[in-house]
């Protein structure tokens, strides 16, 4: 029986800012890691949209996307408080006027592609 987690199923936290450069190549790593031998078919980390190439492993293509996917919690502060001292009384358990919320946060993950015969 194989143990490796599905392609589809790993995902990479990897934040907007960082580029899908970046979250290409930390699925890439995830995917080894989970013993899967990748191939890079193309890559498309300079294109515009969420594509940042395409794979093979095991004689099945996957497109690997970067996009909003995963749950974050987000902390809200409120006007006219600072940030940084905001984060300074969270660590010391003072939440006064802090308020939490949930938003898609970037992540990259597989897509098989599946040819129709």
């Amino acid at each position: 029986m194989d143990n490796r987690t599905d392609p589809i199923e790993i995902i990479a936290r990897v934040s907007e800012n960082d580029g899908k450069q970046r979250a290409f190549e930390v699925w890439l790593y995830k995917a080894k890691k989970e013993g899967w031998p990748v191939t890079v078919e193309s890559t498309a980390v300079d294109q515009p949209g969420d594509g940042c190439g395409v794979v093979d492993i095991e004689g099945l293509k996957y497109r690997i996307r970067h996009a909003k996917r995963v749950r974050q919690r987000v902390a809200i502060v409120p006007a006219g408080r600072h940030l940084i001292a905001a984060a300074a009384n969270l660590a010391t358990g003072d939440s006064d006027g802090i308020t939490w919320t949930w938003e898609f946060g970037h992540a990259a993950w597989a897509e098989p592609m599946i040819e129709e015969h």
